[in-house]
């Protein structure tokens, strides 16, 4: 029975491709088993072959997390405790702060001015449980945190002009649990008069 054109043709690159393995496989011997020695015989035959001796460069988004200059890291977590969090509940939400207690029961009532969701244990609300790129484990850079709840449109830019000024951290002048005043402002931080920005005293 005569083979059709399609299945001539087809047999014929297997055949090709079979010749070809031939032919490499003396050469790929040759060049020994070495990581080094099979990249310079693959990559002389084919482009984009990784290099084995390149430097390894973490490129994943937890490296750069953790190269960040404010990294800073929940020590359960860096010490693998995950039963310390996750003992009753794997998944944790934000409503699920409650479990902060455990180990910082005091927070809600270090200040005698407290800031709302300190007061309501909704830590996850502005904290990651785990690791940040930002210190004290910041979902963001503070200004976006506070900013998730704190409209720029709420914020008293006549009386503090610093208010206006995106380039500025809110944890220059404040506090972010709570205070000793209903501002939460930072010791050597003075009240704001009338047209005139919060500053640190000198």
């Amino acid at each position: 029975m005569a083979k059709t054109p399609v299945a001539a043709h087809a047999g014929g690159r297997l055949a090709l491709a079979g010749l070809l393995a031939a032919a490499l496989a003396p050469v790929v011997c040759w060049s020994g088993c070495s990581p080094a020695g099979r990249y310079r015989t693959l990559s002389f035959f084919f482009d984009g072959v990784p290099d084995p001796s390149a430097p390894v460069i973490d490129t994943s988004s937890a490296g750069a997390l953790r190269r960040s200059p404010t990294y800073s890291v929940h020590q359960p977590f860096a010490a693998e405790r995950c039963s310390d969090c996750h003992a009753r509940r794997f998944r944790l939400g934000p409503q699920d702060s409650g479990l902060c207690l455990d180990c910082h029961a005091e927070v809600p009532r270090e200040q005698p001015f407290m800031h709302g969701p300190v007061a309501a244990v909704a830590c996850l609300w502005c904290h990651s449980a785990h690791e940040s790129a930002y210190a004290s484990l910041l979902k963001g850079p503070a200004r976006q945190v506070c900013s998730s709840c704190h409209e720029p449109g709420l914020l008293n830019v006549t009386r503090v002009p610093a208010h206006a000024d995106e380039s500025r951290s809110c944890l220059e002048c404040h506090q972010g649990h709570g205070g000793g005043g209903r501002h939460f402002l930072r010791a050597g931080v003075a009240p704001a008069a009338p047209g005139s920005p919060a500053r640190p005293s000198r």
